[in-house]
């Protein structure tokens, strides 16, 4: 069993108002939307940070980089910081000797039952607009279905995740990792919000997070991107009229892989999303390709 509950991060929210302004979260919108520069902005300015926690444990060697389970075959930002952090390392290593890391992503149990299954269809589809209390009911029904992965038992771990605003999620990943005896988690964020703030004031990730429709329909067309479940869910959240301009902007490519992820995350199963599905699937995407490795691939 595990006692070690060491948290490191870039930054830290400890009084409000908040200032979104403010250079930490000038690119971190994009970055949830999963747009390449900004992904690789936030793992740039993580790295000095993995390099540390690794060098100065002396007790443990065979680290684990992992991030929040990938659920219906679509990563989140905190998979994509994950996967570039861990490329960053890799490179850095050829040149100079390192500690071992591996990389292992943790899987969700969610292609075998409907998406409803596992996401609550009478709340909001987005998790930054959860209180405190959906939060923590929405993870235990995550965590309910996450695989056990015999490759973390007696490992070192560093998890590797966006943003902690009530810790729910590291509670439930916490007793993921006890179950499956790893030697140690070190936690790294690349925000952490104080727990009264962010138990009183949950929806402050919803205001970081917020990204005007001009910004998101330039991002999701023009930007270098891989889309996000947050992205998936902003998209499939416009209004028709506005899920139209997109559509109309977006080459055939990422036609094709909105209708796939949203189809895979279940929202033609969803009340409200009806019309919005069948608007992406008038622009003539014919079928669904295979996702292949879990979708790391930019458009």
């Amino acid at each position: 069993m595990m006692s070690d509950f060491e948290i490191t991060y870039l930054h830290r929210i400890s009084q409000l108002p908040l200032d979104a302004d403010a250079e930490m979260f000038r690119q971190y919108p994009a970055f949830k939307l999963g747009v390449a520069d900004s992904v690789r902005h936030y793992a740039q300015l993580l790295l000095p940070l993995v390099k540390r926690l690794i060098v100065s444990d002396s007790e443990h060697t065979g680290w684990i980089l992992t991030a929040p389970a990938i659920a219906a075959q679509t990563p989140a930002a905190a998979n994509l910081l994950c996967w570039e952090l861990f490329d960053l390392y890799m490179r850095e290593r050829d040149m100079r000797p390192s500690k071992e890391l591996s990389l292992i992503d943790i899987q969700h149990d969610s292609e075998s039952t409907a998406s409803t299954h596992w996401k609550d269809p009478t709340k909001t589809q987005d998790y930054a607009k959860l209180d405190f209390a959906d939060r923590v009911t929405e993870r235990e029904r995550f965590s309910r279905r996450l695989v056990r992965n015999a490759d973390f038992h007696g490992r070192p771990i560093l998890f590797v995740n966006d943003m902690c605003v009530t810790g729910a999620q590291q509670h439930a990943m916490q007793q993921y990792f006890e179950r499956v005896e790893a030697a140690c988690v070190r936690w790294l964020y690349v925000i952490v919000v104080d727990p009264e703030i962010g138990r009183t004031e949950p929806r402050i990730e919803w205001q970081i997070n917020f990204v005007p429709f001009g910004d998101l329909l330039r991002m999701v067309s023009r930007e270098q991107i891989q889309f996000t479940s947050k992205c998936v869910q902003r998209l499939m959240s416009l209004s028709i009229a506005e899920l139209d301009q997109v559509l109309r902007a977006l080459n055939g490519e990422r036609r094709t892989r909105l209708l796939e992820l949203a189809v895979l995350n279940g929202f033609q199963n969803l009340d409200g999303f009806q019309e919005q599905i069948e608007l992406v699937r008038s622009y003539g995407a014919k079928e669904i390709r295979a996702a292949g490795d879990g979708g790391r691939m930019w458009m």
